[in-house]
């Protein structure tokens, strides 16, 4: 495994035409994620841009640094990872289906870490060729947080690895705890602070491009507006969020909000206005099985 110390992310422009260029790709007939490890150090958890997150997502100061914020973090590492030539897919057009993230640690404003993110490995999917990527966070020499994300190549044939496995639509909560109208505006103010800016998100016409009426909202968006609904009034020092992304919020939009409290943790649940169409399904709790897979994938 190569390990790349990247000193700043690239800039919306290059991301873009990237994603232009490597529409031309086509996959290879025996296609192999890059061995690569990329790491940027020395990141702050700046009380700025986090208040702004809270505000954007509805988490409240009360609740600490939210577990997924580490995401915007290791976002643009996603990014290029995806864009690079070794890669065998377009990075237009990928969909981001899945994403896992454990907390082992607190986090506070003011605290710097090292973020990583790395490719994991293939799984098939009933829709084409499924990957994930693996990033981590550290403070202070050790590891806080660790995610894996599941991205989808659609129409891809004869997928490689073993079968995908996400929560299910048996898995969603049903318990309805309110409903609110989303604004074209919050996928305008995500993209800025997260630097996720496909089109999908941002305008009509990338929207349409790839299928879409309306632009769409981020999805790692929509996880962190249905986890601050659901998280204690209080910071939280381990904890495991699972989601799946099913259909996309269409901008400007309506969708109603349900959780089941259990004793192990808590199911929770986006849908549309209606509350029929499902957006994702998640569950927050602990999860030790999880923790120790994740830890065993980067040994």
């Amino acid at each position: 495994m190569e390990t790349l110390i990247v000193e700043r992310s690239s800039s919306p422009g290059a991301v873009l035409l990237a994603g232009l260029v490597t529409l031309a790709k086509t996959a290879p007939r025996h296609p192999a994620l890059p061995g690569v490890r990329l790491v940027r150090p020395d990141l702050a958890i700046e009380a700025a841009p986090l208040a702004e997150y809270r505000a954007l997502c509805g988490f409240s100061e009360a609740q600490g640094v939210p577990p997924i914020w580490p995401h915007l973090l290791a976002f643009p590492l996603h990014l290029e990872l995806m864009m690079r030539r070794d890669f065998p897919y377009p990075l237009a057009g990928t969909v981001h289906i899945g994403n896992r993230i454990v907390q082992h640690g607190a986090m506070a404003i003011g605290g710097r870490l090292t973020v990583s993110a790395e490719f994991g490995g293939f799984q098939s999917h009933p829709r084409g060729q499924a990957f994930t990527i693996l990033a981590e966070a550290q403070l202070g020499g050790g590891t806080v947080w660790r995610s894996e994300s599941v991205y989808l190549r659609r129409g891809a044939r004869s997928a490689l690895g073993g079968p995908i496995s996400t929560l299910s639509d048996e898995d969603a909560a049903t318990t309805q705890t309110g409903a609110e109208a989303i604004a074209r505006a919050v996928a305008l103010r995500y993209a800025r602070l997260s630097g996720d800016r496909n089109p999908i998100h941002l305008s009509w016409l990338g929207a349409r491009l790839f299928g879409f009426k309306r632009p769409i909202a981020h999805g790692m968006w929509t996880k962190a507006r249905a986890l601050a609904r659901v998280l204690p009034a209080a910071p939280l020092e381990r904890v495991a969020i699972d989601v799946a992304f099913r259909a996309p919020i269409l901008l400007p939009g309506r969708v109603t909000h349900f959780a089941d409290r259990a004793g192990d943790g808590t199911g929770f649940a986006v849908r549309d206005g209606a509350g029929e169409r499902l957006h994702l399904v998640g569950r927050l709790g602990r999860d030790p099985v999880f923790e120790e897979e994740l830890h065993a994938q980067h040994q």
